[in-house]
């Protein structure tokens, strides 16, 4: 028994791979910039920020001795690469509706790889804008990078975990995309992607608090501009538990809802 689950555990790793490789080759096929695209998008909406909220409205951050482009490169990506994750991720299955009717294979791959490869693109951005802005003089804490890191894996699990939700519920009920972009719109200005957690008013900030990505964003900030990387580390407890929970969940929603697939595509 434990040499068969072995043998299918390495066979989904290599399907994975697999279905990774293809996601971070095809998804640019054709294009004259290729990846380029993904990892530009970010910066040219970081410029577009900067514009309007430094020189149009000049926004003052308080309390922080870093400029407004490294406190929102800090947030953009991550948000970027979840947003971004969770899309993809909810059309995985149906985007590949020939392959689900004909192959049987662990079909949650799917939306694994679709997951992955977004973190694989926005999370190399990331690394490329700190070490710009590094070089650039800007205030960086270098040792905070592994709660970065966790900060990101943490990330990674509440993508898996909703795009594995909303990818079963997308097979069924057709509404669930769509739906998708009006909502990241409201969730972008609810999370401090633009600001500081500091900046919210008092009375609405436990509300605020209430979004999961909020607990990303903040121990990033901690880590890598203010060098609180002890206390950023231990912030990250209660939103890696609360992504565990989710994505046990979205598993066992994603196999009570496969055994329909083949009938709705």
């Amino acid at each position: 028994m434990p040499i068969a689950l072995l043998a299918r555990a390495r066979a989904s790793t290599t399907l994975l791979r697999s279905f990774v490789r293809r996601e971070l080759t095809t998804r640019y096929a054709g294009t004259l910039l290729g990846g380029v695209w993904a990892l530009g998008q970010p910066v040219l909406l970081l410029a577009i920020y900067a514009f309007v909220f430094r020189t149009v409205f000049k926004v003052q951050i308080p309390d922080t001795n870093v400029s407004f482009v490294t406190l929102v490169a800090c947030a953009l990506w991550p948000w970027m690469a979840f947003q971004e994750a969770v899309q993809r991720g909810t059309v995985a299955i149906t985007a590949n509706a020939e392959l689900v009717r004909k192959i049987r294979f662990p079909h949650h791959l799917l939306v694994y790889a679709a997951v992955l490869g977004s973190f694989i693109i926005h999370g190399a951005g990331f690394i490329a804008v700190a070490l710009v802005l590094a070089l650039a003089g800007e205030p960086l804490h270098l040792a905070g990078l592994p709660v970065v890191l966790a900060a990101w894996a943490v990330a990674l699990l509440l993508a898996l975990a909703v795009a594995l939700a909303t990818a079963a519920l997308q097979v069924v009920i057709k509404d669930v995309e769509p739906a998708l972009g009006p909502l990241f719109m409201l969730l972008f200005y609810a999370t401090p992607v633009l600001y500081p957690l500091s900046m919210v008013p008092d009375m609405l900030r436990p509300w605020v608090a209430l979004n999961p990505f909020v607990h990303v964003v903040e121990p990033i900030r901690a880590a890598l501009l203010d060098g609180e990387a002890l206390a950023a580390f231990a912030d990250l407890w209660p939103p890696t538990l609360l992504a565990l929970v989710l994505l046990a969940c979205s598993r066992w929603l994603f196999r009570r809802l496969a055994v329909y697939f083949q009938d709705f595509l």
